[in-house]
Formats: structure tokens, C-alpha cells, sequence
């Protein structure tokens, strides 16, 4: 039952009935003991259905009499004094006077709508002759089917102008409606009782508001910095969370500000429970243990986030549950989705440190064809692929290949799974139920962020979208394996074996846990002290100085053999000197699968460095050695020309003598520039003296026979890129290269334009839809225009009947203006009609059995995109990314049909 006909049927089982109320017919009646300064008679949205049921409860409830309610008071606002604002209801004391002056909102107004309390409840209180005693922002809410006061309760006398009120916190005095003029009390929030719970059933709407407002005041005036502001609010959040999951029903929670009488309690004793909170929060779901380190840790900066805006956050978050209320209403995430939009807007993306926009995550994750891996696995071994992001940042990437994993294998391509017993028991364990169909993540997605603040970020936002936040670590992602300590178990990030293929003089510790990395690395930051003193131990390239790198490293050391690797890049990985000795490593120890180049706009306006999207899988041991007998066979060759062509040099531009150069006893003319063709690569004029020929290439020769002494301990004592070169040709296998132009968007500071995209298309056309969806959007449009034109026409012949001569004039002109509104409805009705009959007709067309057809999966019919993105379906449209089947149109077409992963 929809809340306004629990309020109907509230009000018409009354006893006593103060107020008619006919949802069907939109009519409403006020008992004539209520004054009311203009005719009522129309319900004319839902806050006149919330102002039914306070004046019912007032008077039924709470013991207030109906001759001291009024309705609509008018003031003269201005100059000239014709704009006449109204004050929705006067409940007045029995002196005559105003002791509560409510200003109402429909329920999904109650958030949005908190910027007019200056305007419609301060400005209009001060019209009033006598003042009142307390302001009241009202709606309703529904807790356990019941329906609830949701209220601001704001001590006039205390606060008597908006700028006390704000400096104040914003605090409200109480959280329902007093009896009987009674003292205002804020009734404490418990968990589990069935009136004093948290609020579970939050929609999208209100979580969008409620976003809006922090914005507008948190990040409102200056004088903090956008990051600071940020961290502060994910600690206050952090805290809340640990409030909810500690408490046993019964308990009161700690998360909120306590009332005593007309006052709310010190905020330095509210301070101190919250903090409280928050370091348990820290030992709990962050995994720290260091005790000096809580003792210290303060869950805001008071300099920079003053106690004032800790109690107006507190106050707006207090009455919402974030944990139980993450699925809220059949809704996806909206937790999730609300922190987000906080992280976009809030967080100061710095050097080095830059989110990855979204498309490009969601890119990465299909282009490994993770969706088909984990079907694979959850097939085959019951389990499902482990994913780690060693940069984690705010978990972008472990947040949308959770999203993705969960969509994919529960509703796009629940047909692929396996029927037995044994894969649907599984399935169940960790997708079931809906409530809580991402806890599978808390065994296989694993993070590590090294910024406190941001790794607190990502911790509360795997929380808010589904909890997987149990093997996010606040450390640095490149340290030892026995530094990521947790009290829970399984941890698969605790743990490390030596491996004698990755070495140089000595072998290094390697994890092999992981299935699959996807990453953004932070390019080219400073490493704090504690894990340069650390990284020799772990690093072949340790002195190396580009970040990057050394994360390309630790992908190794954490994947299982065939492990996948999607991440960005900064170009100069491909291209540049300084880069070459990890393009080698790369290709020792990884297969490079493809590798996309980004447009410079992809992280603008933070950043215009060029990147690419690099895809590869880890070598198996077999395929390192195999690569490692070719390494050695050519290290061999070319030290032999090495010697032999430095002999050469000697001897043709310092006159050496030739009989003291042993390795060119017996050499021929022919033998001298064969050797000379092979240490260059190139092909050689006969006719040309050895001389000549040495002259010529001297610098080329000299540059081929030094060594790489920096990387000689890894890669042994050559010239590494010639032995590659040779390796390369031997072990020749394609790469899939593309070139992106566009993306999808293009970003400005303060806006987003969306542009064609060369990665991929969405769908449009959903994959499913069936003919129950499409007549339940249709039939009660069509039933509610057939119930008004039935209404509009009884009022027409009620009209008709109707002869007194006073009205007749009034009467013409009142039927002539409902028969032009019963043609306009008439005309509505049947264009309903039309369109319910045609989106049937493109259902039957398009799709069959709720599947789109076979013919059509592809989406390359520009009529069906069209019914869907721009027309008549688009009340169906599908914004998931389209994994096309057989033609290949975009890169991720070509990406996922062209590469084959072992």
C-alpha cells in the first residue's frame, strides 16, 4: 500500500474525523472548527495529503483542539504589497498564541526543498505580530509500514534569525511533533524498534538532495580546501557505519545528537563519542592496530572542519541508515552511487593521483573479458576470480568490476552458468540474496592505497556499495607481502614464496594469489621513506625512479600464472630511454596482449598526460624459461660479436696489431662482414672495404657493443635491446594496437559534453524486456486519464443540471474551459492507447520469449536504437555496455573477439 492511502484509510477509520479525504476522487474537507484563510476543496499534490494527516494527528493524536489550527495565513510581503505568501499551518497556544508555525513539504521534497527555510519559515515567522515559539519544516516518512513525523523542530526563541540557526549546526530540537504543548524532546534512534529505528527505504531522490545540501554547506564560504572537507565528511560517514554494524537490538545509537528538555547536549561530549566511534571504525575496517596511532587519530581537524559543521552532518545523516538502507526501494547502490557523486564533487584530484573516469574502468574490465572468466571459474571450480587494485584510490576499479560481475553473472548471463546442483549452490552463496548480492566481494576483491584519507575513502565506498571492503589495506601497495595484516581470515595478500625466475643475484618474494589487476598507477610520485628503505628486499629495478614502474613489478609478484592485467599507463612506459629497461621486464615476464592509446583529453582538465590502456597475462614458468634459454642462446651470440667486432675496431681505427686478436685468427674478408651484418642487422656492400664499412658505422658499433650495466644483474652483461631484438623475432606473436580519437565525453571544470566513442556502444535495446513491463507502464496511465475524463464529464453534467440564472455566466465559461480540458485528456488518452499498441507491436518485432532476437543482438538496426534511445521505448532504455556477438564496430568488439587469453 502506497503511503497516501495509508493515510486515507488512517483518516476515514477515525472516530472522531477532522478531515475527509477521497485520494480517488482528489477531494478533501476540513472540519469547520479549523480555520482555514481560503477554500480547501482539491487535493493538489502530496503535501496536501502530509497537511491531512498532521491535522488529524494534531487533533487526535496529540490533544490539540481544532479551533486554535489555521490554514494558509497570507502576509503582504513587498512593495507594492502583492505578493501574499502562506504559511501552511498555525497551530496556536491557548493564549492565542503561535506556538508552532509549519511550513510542509510532500516527502520527496523534504531534502531538496531545505534551502527555502530562510524564505518560508524566518522571513514569514517575522510578519507575525507576536512571535512564535518554535519553526517547523515537516513531512512524513514511512518506518516498518508505519508513517512517521520527519521534521525540523527549530527553538525560535534560541535561534530567532537563519545565521543563529546555522552557526548552530542546524540542529533540530526534536524529532517529532510534542503533545499537548508539551516540552520539545528529540527521541533517541534505536536499533531494531520498529518506530525509533533508522530510516531503511531511502530513494534516490532524497540521497541526491541530501548530497546537495552537504555540498552546499560544508564546501559553502571558503577558507578549507576541497580535499579536507572530503576526508572529514568520509570520516564522519566511517563512524556512522561502525555505529550501525556494532549495535544489538535494543541499543541506542551513538550516532546522533541527544536532547535534554529544549536543549541539545554539549558538543564536546558529542565530539567525544563520535571520535570514539571512529576509532573503532579504524581497528575494525581498517585493519589498524598500531595503538599509539588511534590514540592519536582525531575524526576531524576542528581548525579546518569546525564543531559546528560536525553537528549540522551529524544532524542530516543521523536518522538515515547507510548500511541497511544501501538497496534501498529495489534500487541499485544508491549508497554507493551517493558517495560517489560526494568523492566527484569533493575530492581535489592532485599530481600524480587522478581518478579514472568511469567508461574507461568499465573498458578495461570487459576488455579482460572478466565477465566470461568469472563464469568460467564459478563453472568449473566453484570460485571466482581474485582482483586486486595495488593503487586503489577511492576503489573505482574494484567498485565497477563488482558492479559488472554481479550484473553479468546474476542477470545478463545467469544462462551460461552451470544447472548442477553443486555451481547453484555456490551461485547462491555468494550472490544471494538481492539485499546483499555483492558479498562475494568481501573474499575476492582486494585493495591497497597508501593515503590514509583516500584509503579511508575507498574503504567506506566498498561498504556503501556492497561491502567488500575486508581486504582494503591503508598501506602502501609495494610492500613486503607480510606487512598487509588483518584479524579476519582468508587473507590472500599475507601471504609469499621465493621465486628463482625473478631474480637477479638473488631470488625475490612473489604472492601468486591473483587472477586478474586492474589499475591506474600513480605516475612519477615521491615513495615515502619507510618503502624505498624497503624495496631492495622486494625490487629488481628498486633505484628505478618512475612509481610506475616498480608498480609493473609488483603486478607480477601477485598474479597466478596466466594472471590478467588491465591498466593505464602513462605513454612515455612505451616510448622513452629511461622507460626501456621495464618494456624488457614486460616482455620477460608478461605476454602483451593489446595496447589502446587514450586522446590527451581522457584525464582533463586535471591532467592532459598522454596515456594508454595496456592488456597483458603473466607468463606461465614454462613460457619464462623457454624465453630465458632464447635470452641466453643470443646473450651468448653477441657476446661472441662483441668480442670479435671490438677486435675489428682495435684493429681498423687504432691499427692494433690483428695477430694478437686471437678471436680473428683464420677470419676471411667475407667472414669480417658477415660478423659486421650481423652486429648491425643490416645488409652490407661487398665491394666495400672492411675499413670503410668500420668508418662508416664506428658510432653504431661502439653504441651495439656496450653494455646495459644498470639492468646487467637482471638481464646479464649485453647490449639488452640487441638480444631482445633477436628474442623478439623468434618469439613473434601479434599485438592488438588501436587508437582511440574519442571517448565518450570530454570534460571541463565545471561541466561534461558528451561526443561519439570509439571504445564501445551501449546497448540502448535491453537484452531482456517482456510485455508485463510494458503494460504495466501503460495501463495506469490509460486507467488514470479514463478515471479524470469520467470526473471531468460528471462535473460537466453536474453544471448542466444546475439553473440558477446568477451563475449561468460563471457556469458557461467554467464548462466551456472542462469540455476543452475533456477534448485535450480525450486526445492524451488515445495517443496512450496508440503508443501502448505500437511499443507492443516493436516488442513482438524485436524480441521473443522477453530475449532480443538473435538477428538483433548485435544492435546495428538503426530503427530499433532509435524506439529506444530517442523514441517511444525509451522508458526501457539500457545504458549497460554492448558486448556485440559477431560484427565488429568498435575497439571493444574487435578487443574481445580477437584475443584469445590462456
Amino acid at each position: 500500500m502506497k503511503w497516501q492511502e495509508s493515510i486515507e484509510q488512517k483518516l476515514n477509520l477515525r472516530k472522531q474525523k477532522f478531515v475527509a479525504l477521497n485520494i480517488k476522487d482528489r477531494s478533501i474537507a476540513y472540519d469547520e472548527k479549523i480555520k482555514l484563510h481560503r477554500n480547501i476543496s482539491k487535493i493538489t499534490g502530496d503535501e496536501e495529503i502530509v497537511r491531512a494527516f498532521l491535522v488529524d494527528r494534531l487533533i487526535n493524536e496529540l490533544n490539540y483542539l481544532p479551533e486554535f489550527i489555521e490554514i494558509e495565513k497570507e502576509y503582504s510581503v513587498g512593495r507594492p504589497k502583492v505578493n501574499k505568501p502562506r504559511i501552511d499551518i498555525i497551530l496556536r497556544d491557548r493564549e492565542n498564541k503561535p506556538y508552532l508555525f509549519i511550513e510542509l513539504k510532500a516527502p520527496d521534497k523534504f531534502e531538496s526543498d531545505k534551502v527555502y527555510i530562510e524564505g518560508q519559515l524566518y522571513k514569514l515567522a517575522k510578519l507575525e505580530k507576536t512571535k512564535p515559539k518554535y519553526l517547523v519544516y515537516y513531512t512524513i516518512q514511512e518506518n516498518n509500514n508505519i508513517i512517521l513525523d520527519n521534521l525540523i523542530f527549530i527553538d525560535y526563541e534560541k535561534y530567532p534569525n537563519y545565521e543563529d540557526w546555522e552557526n548552530g549546526g542546524f540542529v533540530s530540537s526534536a524529532n517529532e511533533i510534542p503533545a499537548g504543548y508539551g516540552e520539545p524532546k528529540k527521541q533517541p534512534f534505536i536499533k531494531g524498534d520498529s518506530k525509533y529505528d533508522l530510516k531503511s527505504k531511502i530513494s534516490k531522490k532524497e540521497l541526491e538532495s541530501l548530497a546537495k545540501n552537504l555540498h552546499n554547506v560544508l564546501w559553502g564560504g571558503g577558507g578549507t580546501t576541497d580535499s579536507e572537507i572530503f576526508y572529514s565528511l568520509v570520516n564522519i560517514i566511517l563512524a556512522k557505519i561502525q555505529d550501525e554494524t556494532e549495535k544489538n537490538n535494543g541499543q541506542e545509537y551513538d550516532f546522533q545528537i541527544y536532547s535534554i528538555g529544549k536543549n541539545s547536549e554539549n558538543p564536546n561530549n558529542l565530539y567525544e563519542r563520535i571520535n570514539a566511534l571512529y576509532r573503532r571504525a579504524l581497528k575494525e575496517k581498517l585493519n589498524i592496530t598500531d595503538k599509539n596511532k588511534l590514540a592519536k587519530a582525531h575524526i576531524i581537524n576542528e581548525e579546518k572542519f569546525p564543531l559546528n559543521k560536525l553537528l549540522y552532518c551529524i544532524s542530516k545523516l543521523e536518522g538515515y541508515s547507510f548500511y541497511e538502507g544501501r538497496n534501498s526501494l529495489n534500487g541499485k547502490d544508491i549508497m554507493g552511487d551517493f558517495f560517489e557523486s560526494i568523492t566527484r564533487d569533493g575530492f581535489k584530484q592532485t599530481k600524480g593521483q587522478f581518478f579514472t573516469p568511469t567508461p574507461i574502468v568499465q573498458f578495461i574490465i570487459y576488455a579482460l573479458n572478466l565477465d566470461n572468466l568469472a563464469i568460467d571459474k564459478l563453472n568449473n571450480t566453484r570460485e571466482l576470480p581474485y582482483i586486486i587494485d595495488p593503487s586503489s584510490g577511492s576503489a573505482t576499479y574494484l567498485i565497477e568490476v563488482m558492479k559488472i560481475i554481479t550484473k553479468e553473472l546474476k542477470y545478463k548471463q545467469f544462462d551460461k552458468l552451470n544447472n548442477n546442483h553443486q555451481t547453484q549452490d555456490r551461485f547462491e552463496e555468494l550472490f544471494v540474496p538481492d539485499r546483499k548480492e555483492n558479498k562475494w566481494a568481501k573474499e575476492y576483491l582486494y585493495g591497497a592505497e597508501i593515503n590514509f584519507d583516500l584509503g579511508t575513502a575507498s574503504k567506506v565506498n566498498m561498504i556503501l556499495h556492497g561491502d567488500g571492503s575486508s581486504n582494503i589495506f591503508v598501506k602502501d601497495g609495494l610492500l613486503p607481502f607480510r606487512f598487509y595484516t588483518k584479524d579476519t581470515a582468508p587473507n590472500h595478500l599475507n601471504v609469499s614464496f621465493e621465486d628463482t625466475l625473478y631474480k637477479d643475484t638473488q631470488a625475490r618474494e612473489v604472492n601468486g594469489n591473483f587472477d586478474c589487476i586492474i589499475s591506474n598507477p600513480p605516475f612519477s610520485v615521491e615513495l615515502d621513506n619507510e618503502t624505498k628503505r624497503l624495496l631492495p628486499r622486494s625490487f629488481l629495478f628498486s633505484t628505478k625512479k618512475n612509481s610506475e614502474n616498480l608498480f609493473i613489478e609488483r603486478w607480477y609478484q601477485l598474479l597466478k600464472e596466466n594472471g590478467r592485467i588491465g591498466v593505464v599507463l602513462p605513454e612515455s612506459v612505451f616510448d622513452t630511454t629511461e622507460n626501456k629497461y621495464i618494456r624488457l621486464f614486460i616482455f620477460k615476464y608478461f605476454k602483451v596482449k593489446a595496447v589502446v592509446s587514450l586522446p590527451q583529453i581522457t584525464f582533463e582538465p586535471y591532467t592532459s598526460t598522454k596515456t594508454s590502456l595496456l592488456f597483458m597475462q603473466k607468463k606461465t614458468r614454462d613460457e619464462i624459461k623457454t624465453w630465458n634459454q632464447i635470452w641466453d642462446k643470443y646473450v651468448n651470440e653477441w657476446n661472441m660479436l662483441k668480442t670479435r667486432v671490438s677486435n675489428l675496431l682495435e684493429v681498423y681505427l687504432h691499427n692494433k696489431e690483428r695477430s694478437k686478436m686471437p678471436s680473428l685468427k683464420g677470419l676471411k674478408f667475407q667472414d669480417e662482414v658477415k660478423i659486421l651484418q650481423r652486429m648491425l642487422k643490416i645488409s652490407l656492400d661487398c665491394n666495400t672495404s672492411v675499413k670503410e664499412i668500420i668508418e662508416s658505422y664506428q658510432d653504431e658499433l661502439k653504441e651495439i657493443c656496450s653494455i646495459d650495466k644498470d639492468i646487467s644483474e637482471v638481464f646479464g652483461f649485453c647490449n639488452a635491446w640487441w638480444v631482445f631484438g633477436e628474442v623478439a623475432k623468434e618469439q613473434d606473436y601479434e599485438i592488438f594496437m588501436s587508437e582511440a580519437q574519442n571517448i565518450g565525453y570530454k570534460r571541463g571544470i565545471k561541466s561534461e559534453k558528451v561526443t561519439s566513442n570509439d571504445l564501445f556502444d551501449l546497448e540502448y535495446a535491453p537484452n531482456t524486456l517482456n510485455q508485463e513491463s510494458i503494460l504495466k507502464y501503460f495501463n495506469p496511465l490509460i486507467e488514470k486519464h479514463k478515471e479524470i475524463l469520467a470526473n471531468i464529464k460528471q462535473e460537466i453534467d453536474k453544471l448542466k443540471s444546475t439553473n440558477e440564472a446568477k451563475t449561468s455566466n460563471i457556469k458557461e465559461k467554467k464548462c466551456l474551459r472542462l469540455q476543452e480540458e475533456l477534448q485535450s485528456l480525450q486526445e492524451r488518452l488515445l495517443d496512450l492507447e496508440q503508443q501502448k499498441e505500437k511499443a507492443l507491436n516493436i516488442l513482438e518485432t524485436y524480441y521473443e520469449n522477453n530475449k532480443i532476437k538473435e538477428e538483433f543482438f548485435d544492435r546495428t538496426d538503426e530503427t530499433l536504437i532509435h524506439y529506444f534511445k530517442n523514441g517511444i521505448m525509451k522508458q526501457w532504455v539500457s545504458n549497460d555496455i554492448l558486448l556485440r556477438k559477431n560484427v565488429e564496430i568498435k575497439i571493444l568488439d574487435s578487443i574481445r573477439k580477437q584475443i584469445q587469453w590462456d
